[in-house]
């Protein structure tokens, strides 16, 4: 089930699914440790003897965010029991805190007793055992612990009221479903205390005069220790859920409209909403020491063995480029620094990391010593590109911040380093990169994308070292870059496909081409400057990749490669939305930008928006002839890519003269 709704502060993540349930929780990381492992946290209503969970098909329910805020937004109707139930939730951007205000909308004339009850699964550090929870009469709360994890679950009506009954017991232990069950009569057995594995269901009691409403508030403080969650639990009461609810919006709004991007002139009200979401989306990812994951949602199982909650240094390096175009600058400063933190000595980083700086799980090592060392050629388990994108976005993010002293302080240690690395890490004879895994983590072997990514990264670090005065660098990396550019034209570049192929393989010191399109081949010359716009092989390849891939269902959009398994339930590989937005940011990347284009990367706008969850949320991936979301939702990068394209459509409009002041632009022929 995708993730309709997630809400952070940079310590605390919140994934919401599409009935308002909690589904993940992760502190005191954003993606690290998830405290609920996908389970849900139930909300259920008792009315005139008539119990209903939010998810048992009598609510209709439909959610997303509060117009420019971080501000989950969820209106529940229900006909039968003549009420409705409308949420409001927030991280609070100070603290970690979840906070849910419920207004309760009583549809009948009659005054009614209204029961509504809130359940909570945790396992805390993502294991079933050793977890306690009981009921703190003193604070009237309900606390769940284990080790330095506390959880404090607590409330009030809008009378000042607390939870006025409760249960702990067993989940999913020994044949028993879980303490949520108790719920349905209305009443809870209060037992107060239970451990291992468990979950607790609290109760507010309210009464709702006819056609009028009143209001429940619920939240959950998250801390290292006792004295710390309650002191976060009395902080709630002294500000009150509703002050902190207001100040979080505030913030929020703030956060959005400090760059005066004119995005409300120039996109239709869909468009902007799904570019304010996006960035919402990208912030919340963002771990305040650096990490970036590339998807909160722990549903998406990969490759049936883990999930996204991890940080791809590839991935974060598009993020973070997006972000610091976007003017958001303070939240990719740390980003450069985590990857400083974790280089390998030797100049590469590894596959993807937690984001406690730790290394994440990966497949691409193995016991082998063969997969380590063949043909007498050393082979480490990474993604080169990884790397050289770091590189390729810290140069950008001096472009857009001038901070001439943080990249000093970066030249040694890393930039240095890198670029050290990526011009060693050749092979003799052909002169390409040696092989390692290609943007999509599958084929171990030389890519075209990787190429242009080492390509790229090195001419960053050549015009470091130039802006560093270190002249003898910066010809030894563009010299690098420039060789390596000519041995992907000679290795790459296949006469027969008339473009440049996913990857070759060096066998016996000979190159194997395997003759496959690949719209990241496409992507990585044109995005990594390795060859110009109007360049005759870049044309050609752009051909063949929209002839290739190109999903010729009405659903459209550009799959990754031919004959791509990665998800495929059809007969047809998967469209995403990533290589379907790389077709016009190509386009927006020319200089002079045509006019002729704009009206296409309108049209791919519009067709990103069609194709977004319901509540504003991207995914990875579609199905290539329903257009549903598959795979991790809300992916990070999708998110990244539909901003950085807009922000590319506005830089266009104003290069043309179509800027805010002219109003939405018109089809081509009305100008």
């Amino acid at each position: 089930m995708p993730r309709a709704l997630v809400l952070g502060n940079g310590q605390l993540l919140v994934s919401l699914d599409q009935f308002g349930f909690v589904r993940d929780f992760y502190y005191p990381y954003v993606g690290l440790e998830n405290h609920t492992m996908g389970e849900r946290h139930r909300i259920g209503v008792w009315v005139n003897n008539r119990f209903s969970w939010l998810d048992d098909g009598s609510w209709q329910i439909s959610l997303g965010y509060k117009p420019e805020t971080m501000v989950g937004y969820l209106v529940c109707k229900n006909e039968a029991l003549q009420m409705s139930l409308v949420m409001e939730d927030i991280v609070y951007n100070e603290q970690t805190v979840f906070i849910r205000q419920v207004d309760i909308y009583n549809h009948a004339e009659e005054c009614v007793d209204i029961r509504l009850f809130f359940h909570q699964i945790f396992y805390i550090s993502e294991a079933k055992k050793r977890n306690t929870a009981f009921f703190d009469p003193t604070h009237t709360a309900m606390v769940h612990y284990k080790g330095r994890r506390v959880f404090i679950v607590n409330g009030r009506t809008a009378d000042g009221t607390t939870m006025d009954d409760y249960s702990v017991g067993a989940y999913h232990y020994e044949g028993k479903e879980g303490t949520f069950k108790d719920a349905e009569d209305g009443q809870l057995s209060r037992n107060a205390v239970e451990h291992g594995s468990v979950d607790s269901v609290v109760r507010f009691s309210v009464k709702c005069q006819g056609k009028e409403k009143t209001t429940v508030y619920y939240w959950i403080c998250a801390g290292k220790s006792l004295d710390e969650a309650y002191t976060a639990n009395e902080m709630v009461m002294s500000k009150t859920p509703a002050g902190m609810l207001h100040s979080t919006e505030q913030y929020w709004n703030a956060w959005l409209n400090k760059q005066e991007l004119h995005t409300e002139k120039n996109l239709t009200a869909i468009q902007k909403k799904l570019f304010d979401t996006s960035l919402f989306i990208l912030r919340a990812h963002v771990d305040n020491r650096g990490s970036i994951i590339a998807s909160a949602d722990s549903e998406m199982i990969e490759y049936g063995k883990d999930d996204y909650a991890y940080m791809w240094p590839r991935d974060a390096a598009f993020i973070v480029s997006t972000l610091d175009k976007a003017g958001y600058h303070e939240a990719t400063k740390q980003f450069f620094l985590f990857c400083k933190d974790v280089l390998h000595p030797d100049g590469y980083l590894h596959h993807r990391f937690r984001s406690d700086q730790s290394l994440g799980s990966t497949w691409h090592s193995t016991v082998s010593q063969q997969e380590w060392l063949k043909d007498k050629i050393l082979q480490l388990p990474i993604q080169e590109d990884e790397s050289a994108s770091v590189l390729f976005a810290l140069w950008k993010h001096y472009e857009a911040t001038k901070d001439l002293e943080f990249i000093e302080s970066l030249y040694k240690p890393f930039i240095e380093k890198i670029a050290r690395f990526l011009m060693n890490y050749r092979h003799k004879e052909t002169g390409l990169p040696l092989p390692s895994y290609d943007l999509w983590e599958e084929k171990n072997g030389v890519s075209t994308y990787t190429c242009a990514a080492v390509y790229g990264g090195l001419m960053a670090a050549a015009q470091f070292a130039e802006l560093l005065g270190k002249r003898n660098h910066m010809r030894e990396y563009k010299n690098s870059a420039k060789s390596i550019k000519q041995a992907a034209i000679d290795h790459l570049f296949h006469p027969k496909l008339n473009s440049f192929i996913r990857h070759v393989t060096i066998e016996n010191n000979q190159v194997v081409p395997h003759e496959v399109v690949d719209a990241s081949s496409l992507f990585g010359l044109w995005y990594f400057g390795m060859l110009d716009q109007d360049d005759e092989l870049l044309m050609k390849t752009q051909t063949e990749v929209t002839a290739r891939l190109t999903n010729p269902d009405p659903v459209g959009g550009v799959i990754r490669y031919e004959a791509d398994e990665y998800f495929k339930s059809t007969d047809r590989s998967n469209p995403w939305i990533i290589t379907t937005l790389w077709q016009v940011q190509r386009l927006l990347y020319r200089h002079p930008v045509k006019l002729e284009d704009l009206e296409l990367v309108k049209k791919t706008l519009d067709w990103v928006v069609q194709h977004m969850y319901p509540s504003g949320v991207l995914p990875e991936q579609l199905n290539p002839h329903t257009g549903a979301s598959l795979s991790a939702t809300p992916l990070v990068w999708s998110h990244a890519v539909y901003v950085e394209t807009v922000l590319l459509y506005l830089d266009a409009l104003h290069e043309l003269g179509l800027c805010e002041k002219c109003g939405p632009l018109m089809v081509p022929h009305e100008l």
